[in-house]
């Protein structure tokens, strides 16, 4: 079924943007209006932290449902995502009239995809994401919520605030965290509306260059659409996801099942970029 092997491809794609924008490698559609006198001192922290964090509904497990939109695509693929927070994400990818496709589950140890169109699984240890980078499911499920990190430091807080500059643009708020662990030229920012809600992360490299980003169009409903742009040495990766409103406590997505005839193959040959 050509419609499903593509959506397989696609839907990988977003888990894979998304992690690798948790981990530092993302680009945004939008370009920033302009600049104003910095906004700094311990009365912009404080008014960051007060708008952000009224925001942040403090929770255990959660479920997510929501739709896959891309240009390649002739519809829009069901996903659900269940998360733990800091220990697990399942995302489960369904295609009308074929059901569940595809199912991608991440834990600070392990990385699961299964194929089910191709009776493919990749199964990796996250053993070396942990040592370059232990804080990455955590920080994922933070963006999926809408909410800033501090990388390496985890979600935004009072504690972690003062590794972070703030600016004025125009009606925004600029906070751009520091990178200083990291050993990349890289410049991470968010634009934060009257709100206190992210406009945009945005991810730069050197001489302004680029990475990718993230960009947020919240609902009335709590619900929000992310567009996503991952820019990839061959090529882009570039979605939307449009989420419902996060369901508190929710329950773990059913056992997927790996058949006795299903090919075990290799992140590589899954990626294939």
């Amino acid at each position: 079924m050509k419609i499903s092997k593509t959506f397989i491809s696609y839907t990988f794609s977003l888990l894979l943007g998304m992690m690798l924008l948790s981990l530092g490698s993302c680009a945004s559609k939008k370009s920033i209006a302009g600049t104003s006198p910095a906004y700094t001192g311990k009365d912009a922290r404080t008014a960051v932290i007060a708008d952000a964090l009224a925001r942040y509904t403090q929770w255990e497990s959660a479920r997510i449902s929501g739709k896959l939109h891309l240009d390649a695509l002739p519809v829009s693929p069901s996903i659900k995502i269940y998360m733990k927070n800091g220990e697990e994400i399942q995302l489960s990818a369904s295609a009308m009239l074929v059901g569940e496709v595809l199912r991608a589950e991440l834990t600070p140890d392990s990385l699961l995809i299964v194929n089910k169109m191709k009776k493919t699984y990749c199964k990796e240890s996250a053993s070396k994401l942990q040592e370059v980078y232990p804080t990455g499911c955590g920080e994922l499920q933070s963006f999926l919520l809408g909410r800033m990190i501090v990388p390496g430091s985890g979600e935004l807080s009072a504690a972690n605030i003062s590794k972070t500059s703030i600016e004025i643009l125009e009606d925004m708020r600029k906070v751009s965290p520091s990178l200083d662990e990291f050993p990349l030229a890289l410049s991470l920012y968010y634009l934060i509306n009257k709100d206190g809600q992210i406009s945009e992360m945005i991810l730069d490299g050197e001489a302004g260059k680029r990475f990718g980003g993230l960009r947020y169009d919240w609902k009335g409903n709590g619900g929000v659409d992310i567009e996503a742009t991952v820019k990839m040495p061959k090529n882009n990766i570039e979605f939307e996801l449009d989420l419902d409103a996060p369901k508190w406590g929710g329950e773990p997505l059913p056992t997927v099942n790996i058949g006795k005839n299903y090919r075990r193959v290799s992140l590589k040959e899954v990626v294939k970029f």
